[in-house]
């Protein structure tokens, strides 16, 4: 796995570098996304070239298949205002596999309410758990690595808010693979971005370069 990733965005056909300051942008900070958009929101095949897709991107009401994952029964006022939930999954070589998943709001008030309490939850599923830097991405950020629960497997989880949107990138990798925190930062950056870009009518084009 290569140590170094960025962030592109394409637009207009130039290439642009994105590192951080994600939370600058205009989008994503006053109202909720839309379902369609939230299908945007969540990276595809384009957005992590070299990776193989596992499922989506997708996206459904938090009142669908997703609740139980993302809303358990003792954090179930983390998703209080929550409207609707992307997801997409991706894999490579069989040694590491990329979750992400997102939640829109129904105003930034709640998603800010919500945030601390699913990051207490995210990261009690980590053992171990020691803290990973993401730079100055969205408005709310948080990130640990840890192990998981299968055979000292590794696993990363990162948390950014960006106004209205609540959203989470989680890294697996086998004890022999191990985790690449500069992969995990990049791909909070893509992610981040991309829900930046989603209320803006285009869509999103922010990906790790390839």
């Amino acid at each position: 796995m290569r140590k170094r990733r960025y962030v592109r965005i394409v637009v207009a056909g130039a290439v642009l570098v994105l590192l951080a300051g994600c939370g600058e942008g205009s989008g994503g900070k006053t109202s909720a996304l839309s379902e369609q958009q939230m299908t945007t929101v969540v990276p595809d095949a384009k957005a992590v070239p070299g990776w193989e897709v596992l499922s989506g991107p997708a996206a459904d009401t938090v009142e669908g298949d997703l609740r139980g994952s993302l809303c358990p029964q003792k954090e179930k006022h983390a998703c209080e205002g929550a409207r609707f939930v992307g997801t997409s999954r991706f894999k490579k070589e069989k040694k590491a596999e990329i979750g992400f998943w997102a939640i829109t709001y129904r105003d930034e008030k709640a998603a800010e309410d919500a945030f601390d309490v699913h990051w207490d939850w995210y990261r009690k599923s980590l053992r171990k758990p020691e803290s990973l830097d993401l730079g100055r991405v969205g408005e709310q950020r948080q990130a640990a690595l840890g192990t998981g629960n299968y055979q000292g497997a590794k696993r990363a989880v990162a948390q950014v808010r960006l106004g209205t949107v609540i959203m989470w990138v989680s890294l697996d990798a086998s004890q022999q693979t191990g985790i690449d925190a500069a992969l995990v930062k990049d791909l909070a950056a893509v992610l981040a971005t991309r829900a930046d870009e989603a209320p803006n009518g285009k869509t999103p084009v922010a990906a790790l370069d390839s």
